[in-house]
Order: C-alpha cells, then sequence, then structure tokens
C-alpha cells in the first residue's frame, strides 16, 4: 500500500534520441508486455528543448522491478514518415494488438516538417497502429463525422464486447466553433476487424460536453463494463469550470450513464485515469481549471505564474473507488483483482427490463452478444458496495497551477503507473484476432482554434507503410 502524500516515484531517463513530448500517448502491447509511444503529442511544454522532435516510434519494456529500458522501433529516418505525421490533440487507444489515432491538429509544435506551418491543420482520418508487424494503416473516419475530423475528447478501449474488443468515442470538439463541444448523448462505436462505425445513443445523467477529461475503465462480475469519466473543461477557465470537477458512469451494454453525487471543489483537465488493483482508479496530474488568471483560454494559464493555486492532491495523485465510489488518499495493493458494481449501477440493471437497452442497428447488438468476461475465482469475494458519499480528497497543498505528472517528457517519472498497468493488463482478458483485411501502409494548445482559422489535411488512403 502507499499515500499520495509520500509515495515515491522512480524516474527512468530516456536515451538520447527519445522524443520529449507533451500530451503523448502509451500505447500498451499485452501479449509482450511493451509499451509504445512518439507517434501522438507536441514539442514539451517543461525542459530546454522547445522545438518538436522527428516522428518516430519508441518502445518501452518494464522489467517488473520498477525500471525498464527503451529503444527504438521505427527510427525518425524511416521511409514511412514521408505519408505520416505526428499530430496533437487526437483521439486516441489501444488494445487488441493495436492502437488507433482518430483526427487531431497538425502545428509548428508537432513535427519539424510543420514548423513554418501558420494555421492549425485539422488532420482527418483514422490511423492503425499494428503491433505484431510495427506497420499503420488507413481506415475511414467519415462514421465519426462528415469530415471525419475532431479532437480533445477521449477514446477507450472495451475488451469485454465484439470478437476483438471495441473502440469507443466520445466527447471533445470538432473544431468548427472554438465554444462548441461534442455531447455524450450519443457514443461512437468502432469496430476493427470489419473497419465499421457505429453510433450508439446514450440515455440518463448526460455530462455536459467538455474537452481534455479523462476515462478508465473495467469489466465487472456481472458481466458489463463500466467506464468512468472524470473532470475535464468546456475550453475556459475560471470558477465557471468548477462544476466539471465531476465522476460519471458509462455502464455497457445499457449505454446509460450515471453522476456520481459529490460536490465540485476542484476542477481539473488534461489529467490521465487508469484502472489499476481491481476497484481503483488512480487520477494523475493535470491543470487547474480554475486557475487565476485574466483570461479564459488556456494560454493564459502558461503566461501566468505556475504557483496561482495549489493542488488539493497531494503529489497530483488521488484514488477514486469504483465500487464505493468514494476518493480516497490510500492506494490498497492488496485489493482483489476484480470489480464488482457499485450499489448506484447494481440498482439499475435490477430495476431495468433487460431488453430495455435499444441498439442502433442489429449488427450492433450483435457485436455486444459476443462476450469476453472472467469470474473470480472462489477463494476470492467481493466485498459489499456502500453509498457515495464523499468528495475529491483535500491534502497537503503543492504551489503549482500545473499539476505534475500528467504527460511523459524527458524523464519518465511514472513508473509506478506503468507497473500499475501492467499489472492490471497482466489479468485482464483482451480478445485477439489476425484476421485484418486493411491497407497497410492540459496544456496543449500555443491558441484557441478559431473557424476562420481552421485547414484540413486531406489523408493519403491508398499509403503502405
Amino acid at each position: 500500500d502507499w499515500v499520495n502524500s509520500s509515495v515515491v516515484f522512480n524516474s527512468i531517463t530516456k536515451p538520447a534520441g527519445a522524443p520529449l513530448l507533451s500530451d503523448s500517448s502509451l500505447w500498451y502491447d499485452q501479449d509482450n508486455d511493451i509499451f509504445y509511444s512518439g507517434f501522438t503529442g507536441r514539442s514539451s511544454l517543461f525542459g530546454d528543448q522547445p522545438d518538436p522532435p522527428p516522428i518516430s516510434v519508441w518502445s518501452f519494456k518494464p522489467d517488473g522491478a520498477g525500471g525498464g529500458s527503451w529503444k527504438v522501433d521505427i527510427s525518425p529516418d524511416d521511409p514511412k514518415w514521408s505519408r505520416r505525421t505526428r499530430t496533437d490533440w487526437a483521439y486516441t487507444a489501444s488494445g487488441g494488438g493495436s492502437a488507433l489515432v482518430l483526427g487531431g491538429v497538425l502545428n509548428p509544435w508537432t513535427t519539424p516538417a510543420s514548423m513554418n506551418v501558420k494555421e492549425d491543420v485539422l488532420v482527418p482520418g483514422l490511423i492503425e497502429f499494428n503491433m505484431t508487424k510495427k506497420g499503420f494503416y488507413n481506415s475511414s473516419a467519415t462514421g465519426f463525422n462528415a469530415k471525419g475530423v475532431g479532437g480533445r475528447g477521449a477514446m477507450h478501449y472495451v475488451p469485454s464486447f465484439g470478437p476483438n474488443g471495441l473502440f469507443l468515442v466520445m466527447g471533445g470538439t470538432d473544431f468548427s466553433d472554438p465554444d462548441q463541444n461534442i455531447g455524450f448523448d450519443n457514443i461512437w462505436v468502432y469496430e476493427t476487424l470489419e473497419n465499421r462505425w457505429y453510433n450508439q445513443t446514450a440515455t440518463g445523467s448526460i455530462p455536459a460536453g467538455r474537452r481534455n477529461f479523462c476515462l478508465a475503465g473495467i469489466a465487472s462480475t456481472d458481466e458489463t463494463y463500466e467506464i468512468f469519466l472524470y473532470g475535464g473543461f468546456d475550453g475556459h477557465l475560471g470558477s465557471a469550470s468548477i462544476p466539471y470537477d465531476e465522476i460519471f458512469i458509462l455502464t455497457l451494454p445499457a449505454f446509460h450513464w450515471f453522476r456520481v453525487p459529490y460536490s465540485p471543489l476542484h476542477p481539473r483537465h488534461g489529467h490521465s485515469c487508469n484502472a489499476v488493483g481491481g476497484s481503483q482508479i488512480i487520477s494523475i496530474g493535470g491543470v487547474d481549471s480554475n486557475a487565476k488568471i485574466t483570461t479564459g483560454y488556456l494560454q493564459s494559464t502558461r503566461e501566468s505564474s505556475f504557483n496561482s493555486s495549489r493542488d488539493p492532491f497531494a503529489q497530483g495523485l488521488a484514488i477514486f473507488d469504483m465500487t464505493t465510489l468514494e476518493w480516497a488518499e490510500r492506494y490498497i495493493a492488496g485489493k482483489p483483482m476484480f470489480y464488482e458494481q457499485s450499489a448506484l449501477i447494481k440498482s439499475y440493471y435490477r430495476d431495468t427490463p433487460p431488453n430495455a437497452s435499444r441498439f442502433a442497428s442489429s449488427t450492433l447488438e450483435n457485436l455486444f452478444q459476443v462476450t469476453h468476461f472472467e469470474q473470480p475465482t472462489p477463494s476470492t469475494s467481493p466485498s459489499p458496495p456502500s453509498p457515495p458519499t464523499s468528495a475529491p480528497p483535500s491534502s497537503a497543498p503543492n504551489n503549482t497551477a500545473l499539476i505534475t505528472a500528467s504527460t511523459i517528457g524527458g524523464i519518465l517519472a511514472l513508473t509506478l503507473l506503468l507497473s500499475f498497468i501492467f499489472f492490471f493488463y497482466r489479468r485482464s482478458y483482451h480478445p485477439h484476432s489476425n484476421n485484418k483485411n486493411k491497407n497497410e501502409d492540459s496544456m496543449k494548445d500555443k491558441h484557441e482554434l478559431h473557424g476562420s482559422e481552421q485547414q484540413i489535411q486531406e489523408a493519403d488512403a491508398d499509403a503502405r507503410m
């Protein structure tokens, strides 16, 4: 066990040439216990290397003892990069042996080749990285929206349904209006084997549209899958962001939203969430959405002093229990590796007829009838859930508007997170399939996007990498 105020971080220095990026993604290959990074993100907001690094793909292999090693898998001089570009703000997730990147933005801080770009460029399309072949594939994103563009939302891999799992996309913005966010009443579902998109209507307590939130998901002992949404903001800083300090739960296959009842106090965005240790979520880092600034845009956060607000989570860490729906300061290492639904969700399924869910199509419904669940061993028994009562904990203050440890930069300070993800995923079932017939081939923005400034870079759908 550990407490957030005293836990010690291990640091692993990146080797020379490894990209130093903010807003970078970590893709996990469960079969080989490897993390990939380098394809998404932008030049680091910290350190002494402000120019964007060349595009590349690097892998990190944990050693099981709090350390590990980096190596380059696709070097910057590989010819495949002539038809690829790094993007920021993209929807991205990994699972089932692949990683997906949807939409995003090209700007002067994504790659050396884009440093002279004067306006933000929207990048349409869906790209898949195959972890076995180390190759990239183009897929259509027109099922997501007409132009296949968007970002600053979240993508999540659900291993429990479909022949090879399903990718869900939600929230964010299509950049058509700097003040407009995509609602959560519609959830996009992508199935990789058929390269097919579905748009499913959600019910319940629908979250307000937002960006730069985080998602964490887990399968329950009742053969449902819950996705927890935490935080985010509507694109403006200040006191108006306080109501976004909230947690919502999307339960599958019902596609029904629940709001966890607690009083919002400390909004944040640009943070990360990961389901670890069975029923626990660890929230790491982020940006104070209620920073003391003069205007309501992200640029003002960087220009303001970092000590304008205090992080209520010691060292930027907080634990949320998915069964009791309570915040905590202590991570419990001995918790069972399974997750039991909260009383809130149990009561919904108990009181709702089994056929109440209305899928967008019979094909989508059939996908959710293909399931992959593991039950706890007879020697273990879940603890009974209790009603939600607590708000986020207040801990020893840390004077910084930027709540550190939210990105992978020059030093990988979150080895413990990698260990948690590794520990948890090793015990989760992830379906795999090799039958893929495809053409192979927050402090994030320097300024807000405006409709008159947008461009769209066409993707090369025939590229083979």
